[in-house]
C-alpha cells in the first residue's frame, strides 16, 4: 500500500514539474490522466480490447501507451495529438475526453512534466490510490493560485456539504446531481461519504473542465457508459440538457458567485420562474441556480447551495425571491461560514439547505468565528476541527446554542422583512469582562507617571527666568 504522504508528495512534484502546463489550463491533467490510465491497463495485462474494457472500462492500443508515446521523437509535437485521436476512436463513449487540439500541447519545450511522469510507475496503484493522487493534484493546484485549478471549493467545504447531506439520506439508493459539477470532486466526495448506494449525475458549462470531470470519473472507477449517459456539458441555467421533470434525491451545488446571466424576460414563462413572478438580476444569478435546483429536487430531497452572504439580505427582485422561498418554507437551515472558507478571496459565504418538504422553523448557525487562517493563503480560513464537528452536531440535532444557533419562526422572519442576515437572529455580541482591580491599578500607575513628568517639567522651566517660562509653570500648576 502506498502511503498518503508519498502520494501527496508525487502530486506536488508533478505540480512543480511544469508550471507552464498548469498555468495555461491545458496538458498537465491530460498527461497525468493518460499516464494513470496507461499504467492501470499495463497492470491488468489484457489479452485484447474486449478484456480491457470489461475490466477497466477503456482500452489504449499498446503502441499508444504513455511510455511508447513519450519515447518517440521528442521534437515532434504530433505524437500526443495522434495518441489522443487514437484513444477517441478506440473509446467512442469517451471520444471528447482527450482532444487533439490542446492549444499549448505542442508549446512545452522543456518536456519536464513528460520526463517526470516517465520516471513514475503507477502500475502498483489501486483505483483508490490513483484516485487519491488525482484528487491531491487538484487540491494542490487549488491551494496555489498561480497554477490552474478546477474551480472546486476546498476539500474541507466539500466534506462539510457531504456530511450534512448524508444526515438527510434515509434510502438505500439515492440519486445525486451536481448542476455545477466542475471537476466532479464534490460528487465523488459525496459518493465516498454516503453509506447508501449512489447514482451520480453532473452538468458542467466549461468544455475544458468537462473533460477534466470525465477524466476524474474514469480514474475513480466510474464506468464509461455511466460517464457518457449521466454527465453532460451545458448551462444549467438554460436547463437544456436535463428534462425539467428529472428529479434527484440530493443536489449539492457550489455555483460561481454572482455570475452574470441572460435574465431574458421570456424566462418568466418558464415554470421555474413563472410562479415567483420575477427574475434574479442579470448581475447576480445566485437565486437562478437555487430556483432551477429546486425544480429538479425530488419530493423527499435535500439541496445544499453555497452562496455569498449577500444573498441573505440583498433587496429588489432577490428580496422577492427570498420571500417566495420562505413562504413556501423551502429553506431548512442557514449556516454562516468563516471568511474566505470557499476560496482565496476574503468573502463571507453561507450554506443554505433547502427541502421540498416544509420546515416549520429555520435553523440558523453562526460558524463564522470558528475559522483558523490558512498558513499559505492568508485570505482563506479553515474551519477548526471543533467548529466542523459543532456544525454537524448542531444541524443533526437542530439544537439551539447561546450565541451560536437558533430555530427561528417564519413570523419572526416576516417581522424582519424576510431578511436572513444572521446577526438579526443570533446575538453575536460578546461582552468584554472588565477586571476592576487591575484597571484601577493601571490607572494609578499612569497617574504617578504623569505627576512625575509634571514635576520634572516645572524644575526644568524654573531654570529659565523668562515670562514664557513663568507662564508655562503657571499653566502646568493649574492643570494639577
Amino acid at each position: 500500500m502506498i502511503s498518503e504522504e508519498r502520494i501527496d508528495q508525487i502530486s506536488k512534484d508533478i505540480l512543480e514539474s511544469s508550471g507552464f502546463a498548469f498555468e495555461n489550463r491545458s496538458t498537465a491533467f491530460e498527461l497525468l490522466a493518460y499516464k494513470i490510465l496507461s499504467d492501470r491497463q499495463r497492470a491488468i495485462k489484457p489479452v485484447d480490447e474486449n478484456e480491457s474494457k470489461d475490466k477497466i472500462g477503456y482500452y489504449i492500443e499498446p503502441n499508444y501507451l504513455f511510455e511508447k508515446v513519450a519515447q518517440k521523437d521528442r521534437t515532434n509535437s504530433e505524437n500526443w495529438y495522434e495518441a489522443f485521436q487514437k484513444f477517441a476512436v478506440t473509446n467512442p463513449l469517451l471520444s471528447d475526453m482527450f482532444i487533439s487540439e490542446y492549444p499549448h500541447l505542442g508549446e512545452i519545450k522543456d518536456k519536464s512534466l513528460e520526463d517526470y511522469l516517465t520516471t513514475c510507475d503507477f502500475t502498483g496503484f489501486s483505483v483508490n490510490e490513483s484516485s487519491f493522487l488525482f484528487d491531491e493534484l487538484l487540491e494542490n493546484c487549488y491551494s496555489d493560485r498561480r497554477k490552474m485549478y478546477s474551480g472546486d471549493a476546498p476539500k474541507q467545504m466539500r466534506e462539510l456539504i457531504a456530511e450534512i447531506l448524508n444526515i438527510e439520506v434515509k434510502k438505500e439508493k439515492v440519486s445525486i446531481f451536481d448542476p455545477v459539477a466542475m471537476s466532479g470532486s464534490l460528487l465523488l466526495t459525496l459518493k465516498e461519504k454516503f453509506l447508501s448506494n449512489v447514482e451520480l449525475y453532473g452538468e458542467e458549462l466549461s468544455s475544458d473542465i468537462f473533460r477534466l470531470l470525465k477524466m476524474n470519473m474514469l480514474i475513480h472507477g466510474i464506468d464509461a457508459q455511466t460517464i457518457h449517459d449521466n454527465f453532460v456539458r451545458g448551462d444549467f441555467l438554460k436547463d437544456e440538457e436535463f428534462d425539467a421533470n428529472s428529479k434527484f434525491d440530493i443536489i449539492p451545488m457550489i455555483p460561481p458567485f454572482s455570475r452574470h446571466w441572460d435574465a431574458n424576460p421570456e424566462l418568466l414563462n418558464d415554470p421555474c420562474f413563472s410562479e415567483v413572478g420575477v427574475l434574479p438580476p442579470k448581475s447576480k444569478a445566485d437565486y437562478a441556480y437555487v430556483l432551477r435546483g429546486l425544480q429538479h429536487l425530488s419530493e423527499d430531497g435535500t439541496m445544499a447551495v453555497m452562496l455569498p452572504t449577500g444573498a441573505l439580505f440583498r433587496s429588489a427582485t432577490e428580496g422577492e425571491i427570498r420571500k417566495y422561498l420562505l413562504e413556501k418554507q423551502n429553506i431548512h437551515a442557514v449556516i454562516s461560514l468563516p471568511q474566505g472558507a470557499r476560496n482565496y478571496m476574503a468573502i463571507y459565504t453561507v450554506l443554505l439547505i433547502f427541502k421540498q418538504k416544509k420546515s416549520d422553523k429555520i435553523l440558523f448557525i453562526d460558524a463564522s468565528r470558528d475559522g483558523v487562517k490558512n498558513a499559505t493563503r492568508l485570505k482563506q480560513n479553515f474551519l477548526t476541527e471543533e467548529g466542523f464537528a459543532k456544525i454537524l452536531h448542531t444541524y443533526r440535532n437542530r439544537e439551539e446554542v447561546d450565541r451560536y444557533s437558533r430555530l427561528v419562526s417564519l413570523d419572526e422572519i416576516r417581522e424582519n422583512d424576510y431578511n436572513l442576515n444572521i446577526p438579526r437572529y443570533i446575538d453575536t455580541f460578546l461582552e468584554k469582562k472588565i477586571d476592576v482591580e487591575a484597571t484601577i491599578s493601571s490607572l494609578s500607575a499612569k497617574q504617578r507617571v504623569i505627576e512625575k513628568s509634571k514635576k520634572e517639567m516645572i524644575e526644568l522651566l524654573n531654570k529659565f527666568d523668562t515670562p514664557e517660562a513663568r507662564q508655562a509653570i503657571k499653566a502646568v500648576s493649574i492643570s494639577e
